[in-house]
């Protein structure tokens, strides 16, 4: 087995990019004087955002990886080496590109440009492939050596594919599963699934700073239509969510037109900034969401109503023995849904509680003290000293 092999052999139980897996074959393959100018693998993935990484190593840039989402569809691949090679059922196909010919596809004359004079290209499958998407990877080469590649350098690299597919393979799986869970469960809780932490009431108490926000009068859009609605709904949940992400928190649960996020008092984050970083997402969330329903301004308005709370959770699974949820529970989180509640009655689109306004970098304005629903004792309330604090008083 020679050092090529042993390597990919190894990529494939340690590595984790299939970008550092592509750049280390290729400068290898060179490393044995192929004279290999370039070399592309493309893998389909299962991710909400994009369909297809594309992957492009070149001896002078070195990799570079392009996602391509679902939104794209300008035919590119149809007119490409693979989409003939798919609709054909060709496996294995080598062009030439050092005559004066017309090519036959468009990345043809890029390599041409680019000095190649070859283009060896292959279709390796993954038969039964867990997930349907994942059915196999499209792969190529090119040298700029006069004449392309020598028969025993084609015969070199096909030697070496089943090996690089397979790591390739793996490697792919593995993302997938960190995007799944940084997609359905969140960045931090699927990171703690993938480290082993999946038994039933496993978990930790945390203290951190909660952002319970909801759709006011979502329920009187239940006539428009399925997609129309989701698309609405889709619209108003980013508003929510963006400022939560780009101010260090993390959305724990989505639940119907509403999100639950926390920001957690860590040894790098202070009560005060986390409880500052929840209250300026709040502040822009409550402007993006006033921005969505301009732009739908012959639709009806939805209101944002926000709740800011800081207290003690318990973070961890939660469910049945077959069917676990990775959430947050406890009663600072009943409390900020409490105090949701009373947005409207109050007038306000932000209520927090002494625990925040405490601690708040920007003024308040005091609301008295209301009694929550399943609360004995009654909570003394606030809200921020700003126009869009007061928007959706009744």
């Amino acid at each position: 087995m020679s050092n090529l092999e042993s390597w990919i052999i190894e990529q494939g139980f340690k590595g984790s990019t299939v970008g550092a897996l592509l750049s280390g074959f290729a400068e290898r393959l060179a490393g044995e004087g192929i004279p290999l100018l370039r070399a592309y693998m493309a893998l389909p993935t299962v991710n909400p955002t994009f369909r297809v990484y594309n992957h492009v190593w070149t001896r002078m840039s070195g990799i570079l990886v392009e996602g391509v989402s679902h939104e794209r569809n300008d035919g590119a691949f149809e007119v490409s080496p693979f989409g003939y090679m798919l609709r054909t059922g060709l496996k294995e196909q080598h062009w030439r590109l050092d005559d004066s010919e017309a090519q036959p596809f468009a990345v043809f004359d890029d390599v041409r440009r680019g000095g190649g004079t070859d283009y060896l290209a292959r279709l390796i499958s993954f038969e039964n492939a867990t997930a349907p998407d994942l059915r196999g990877i499209a792969v190529s080469f090119s040298s700029d050596r006069m004449g392309g590649f020598l028969p025993d350098e084609v015969a070199r690299i096909d030697a070496v594919l089943p090996l690089l597919g397979l790591a390739a393979y793996r490697i792919t799986l593995l993302n997938l599963a960190v995007d799944m869970l940084d997609t359905y469960v969140g960045l931090s809780a699927g990171r703690r699934v993938l480290s082993g932490e999946i038994r039933r009431g496993s978990g930790t108490t945390l203290t951190a700073a909660l952002l319970f926000a909801d759709l006011r009068g979502f329920t009187a859009l239940a006539d428009m239509a399925g997609m129309d609605l989701i698309a609405r709904l889709d619209q108003h949940l980013e508003a929510m969510v963006e400022p939560v992400t780009e101010q260090g928190g993390e959305v724990l649960k989505f639940m119907g037109d509403g999100v639950l996020a926390a920001f957690p008092i860590t040894a790098e984050r202070t009560r005060e900034e986390a409880c500052a970083s929840a209250i300026r997402a709040a502040q822009s969330a409550l402007e993006r969401n006033a921005a969505v329903n301009r732009l739908r301004d012959r639709e009806t308005s939805l209101d944002l109503d926000i709740a800011l709370h800081c207290g003690d959770v318990f973070y961890g699974n939660i469910g049945a023995a077959g069917r676990l949820d990775f959430t947050v529970i406890g009663p600072a989180v009943n409390e900020a849904s409490r105090m949701e509640a009373l947005c409207q009655s109050l007038g306000c689109s932000v209520i927090m509680s002494e625990s925040v306004a405490s601690v708040s970098p920007v003024p308040v304005e005091p609301l008295g003290h209301h009694r929550l629903r399943g609360i004995a004792a009654k909570r003394e309330l606030f809200t921020l000293c700003f126009s869009g604090a007061r928007a959706s008083r009744p």
